[in-house]
This record gives C-alpha cells, structure tokens and sequence, in this order.
C-alpha cells in the first residue's frame, strides 16, 4: 500500500478538508504515515490567513526536495487556500511539485491531478465556484470519539483584512438533508461530539431554497438525537448572532454552553475600517443577552492587534472590551497584510514593535482573567469528554473537555478516550483545569 503523509496547517475547516483527503486517497491505496521519510505522497494542505504559517510551508517544501532528490518517485503537493491564492506561480517557483489544488470541492479531483506528474497541469481555479458538497469517499477521521462536519463553505463578507472570501469564494450552504444523513451516520458509529463548520456558520442557509435558518438546523440535529450528542459550531460572526439562535443555544440539551464569536477590535473606528459591519455596542448587547439567556456559557474570541491606523487608544478601547465582557478563552495574533486584501496596501501600517508590546499587554491580561475566572470553577462539577490518553508533559493521565470547551486534565487515573465522565475541579490555570472523575 502507498504511503501518505498529510500535513495540515490553519484552522479546523482545514483539518476538516484533510480528513477528507484522507478519504479520497483511500480509495486510491494511500495508508497515512507519520514519517515524511517512508512516504511516497506528501501533502500540505495550507492556509493564507496569515504570514507565517505561509512561509513555514515554503521552509518545509524546501525539506521535501531533498528528500524527492533521493528518491525521485516521491510526489510532492500543496493543497488548499494558498494552493488557490497562488496557483501557476507556485509552479513556477517549486518546479518539483506534482501537483497544487485549491480548498473544498477541489480535493475529490487530487487523483486525476496525481496522475499528471511533476509536468502536469496546475488545478485551473475556476471562473465559478464548484460544486461543494459531491458524492465522495467518506473522511478518514483522526477521532473515534469527535468530528467535524462541514455545512458551509466561503464567505460573503469581505473583511478588509481576510483572504478567505478569494479563496474559498462566496457562501455556500451544503442542503440539510445531507448534513444530517452525516450525523445520522456518527451518531450510528457512537460518536459522542460534533462540531458544525463553517467560514461564518451561524450564516448557514441564506442561499438555500426554502431558507433553512441555522437554528432550524441545531433544532433538527439535537430531536435526531435526542440530546445525547454534544453539538459545537465555529466560527461565529457577530451579525449573524439571532435571538432565535440565542434561544436554541439556551434551550436544546446538545448545544454545549461555549460560542466563540470573533470581535476582532474594541474601537469602533478600527472595527469600521475593517469592514466588520457591527460596533462595539452592537457586540456588548450580543454578549449580554448570550449571558442572560445562558449564564454559564463560556465565550471565546479573536482579536487583531495592530491593524493599520490603530492608534494607543483604539488599543485602549480593545483592552476595556476585554475588561467588560471577560473572555473565557482568546486566539490573539499580530496583524498581517494578506494579499488581496484591502488593509495590505493601507498607507498607515503600525511598526511590528507596537504590534508586539500591544499582543503581549493583551495576552498578558488575559492570562489574569481566565486564571480568575477558572478559580471560581474550583470545586464544581463539569460534564467531561475525554479526548486523549497520558501527557507526561502536563502529568496527566487523560485529558478531555467540558461542555463550555475547557481543556480538562487527570492527575490520577486513566480514563479511555470517548467516556464522558463527571469530574470535580481541584485546580484552576489560566489555559486549563485539573480535576478529578466522580
């Protein structure tokens, strides 16, 4: 059997897009590896949201050539958002590639580009975007106890900073019928936990015909299994946060109590220049009825520090909405000019000196808050999903997460990935709890 190494960078709609390419080359008699070194095909399925994943994937394929020197049958390919965004130039610039193809439907058509050879034709980004969701082998997924499924695909918003709406393209929403013939299908290999994706996934079926709201959607999930799978979704977008999706957060027993809703910026002036279509208020108001209506619920974000133009008090103003809303969790990073995007030619960009103070202020106090706020979870019990076996890093014997999504860690005993146990807490950090089973 063929040898596969698949190596996955960006978010988890990219992971999700690996386990299907997993899938596909299945089908073709490719086994995954571990080791670059025994592969006979390695692929890098990429990402463009920012700098420095990008150029981790030039230093690796740089790697890759020597091996392919020493063994001229290896196969080499880059798949995914910067296999889009580049296309042809990536050719021209790694001659030894065997193949490049873009993100979503594009992956059921790896083998017949395989077939091509290092001299082969680069996969034509298409005038329109393609179909998404296409008859295909099924994932190979990572976990026997969690997965992904994808219901949408693109973006419509055209943040001023993101590169995904020129390459994964537009909104697509994939027909509801199929999502839960998918779930149907976990749920009858007992997967106990599934996380609903998308680019903006609370915006689920604008483009569908009839409508299908997303709360229609987590309604018809959680009656199909009556509440004993726990259900997650990501990313959210602000705007596309309904009172009728509130409601279904606060009343379906699948929904776990976490929602990450990506804020970006606490200054208005920033959040208009990047084209977010919400203020500060309208997020506040979000977030106090989100806690209302559920007030356990544990709320993460992203931010983007340094936007170009963002002045020490629209910094300021960042930090105050950390103060005011007190994320659970946070994904904080520097910000970086993408081609193609508006922002990259803004004449005002800030120093990366000022970009860097500024992230290390706000994870700092970050850090601060989520220690506080896990303290006062100290001696709770949490529902815990265990997720993965010893760390001898963390000295722990399993790991899982609760229901609003923290990392969990067992001092004491062993506990087999897929059981979800009751567990109190007995010691709080700022990125994870300890805690012991019931």
């Amino acid at each position: 059997m063929a040898k596969l190494k698949l190596i996955t960078f960006g978010c988890q709609a990219n992971e999700a897009d690996s386990e299907k390419i997993a899938g596909v080359l299945a089908e073709e008699g490719f086994d995954l590896t571990e080791t670059a070194e025994d592969a006979d095909l390695i692929l890098l399925n990429t990402c463009s949201i920012r700098e420095k994943a990008e150029h981790k994937v030039y230093s690796l394929l740089g790697t890759f050539q020597k091996l392919k020197a020493q063994n001229p049958r290896l196969k080499i390919g880059l798949c995914g958002c910067l296999a889009q965004r580049e296309g042809e130039r990536l050719k021209t610039r790694f001659p030894y590639l065997d193949l490049v193809a873009g993100p979503g439907a594009m992956i059921y058509r790896i083998p017949s580009l395989l077939k091509g050879g290092s001299n082969g034709p680069v996969l034509p980004r298409p005038k329109e975007p393609l179909p998404l969701y296409i008859q295909s082998p099924r994932p190979r997924r990572e976990s026997t106890c969690k997965a992904w499924v994808s219901i949408m695909e693109g973006c419509n918003y055209l943040c001023t900073f993101c590169v995904v709406p020129y390459t994964r393209g537009p909104e697509r929403s994939r027909p509801p019928g199929d999502i839960m013939a998918e779930v149907e299908e976990l749920l009858r290999q007992g997967y106990k936990e599934i996380t609903l994706l998308g680019q903006t996934v609370n915006a689920y079926g604008k483009n569908l015909k009839p409508r299908t709201r997303f709360s229609d959607l987590l309604k018809a999930i959680d009656t199909l299994s009556g509440g004993t799978i726990r259900v997650r979704f990501t990313s959210s977008h602000p705007k596309d946060l309904t009172p009728d999706l509130i409601e279904a957060i606060a009343s379906l027993n699948s929904v776990c109590e976490h929602l990450h809703l990506p804020v970006q910026a606490g200054s208005d002036r920033v959040l208009k220049r990047m084209g977010r279509h919400y203020t500060r208020e309208d997020y506040l108001v979000k977030a106090r009825a989100l806690r209302e209506v559920v007030p356990d619920i544990a709320l993460s974000t992203d931010f983007i520090v340094g936007f170009p133009g963002e002045s020490e008090e629209d910094f300021r103003e960042t930090l105050s909405l950390l103060e005011e809303v007190r994320f659970d969790s946070l994904f904080a990073f520097n910000y970086s000019p993408r081609p193609l995007t508006p922002a990259a030619i803004h004449p005002h960009q800030v120093p990366e000196e000022v970009k860097t103070d500024r992230l290390h202020l706000l994870l700092k106090r970050h850090d601060q808050i989520a220690l506080e706020q896990n303290t006062g979870r100290v001696g709770t019990i949490e529902e815990v999903l265990v997720e993965e076996g010893p760390n001898t890093k963390l000295q722990s014997s399993a790991t899982g997460r609760s229901r609003r999504n923290q990392l969990v860690h067992f001092s004491e005993e062993y506990l087999p990935p897929g059981l979800t146990v009751s567990a109190v807490i007995t010691e709080a950090y700022s990125h994870y709890l300890k805690a012991k089973s019931r």
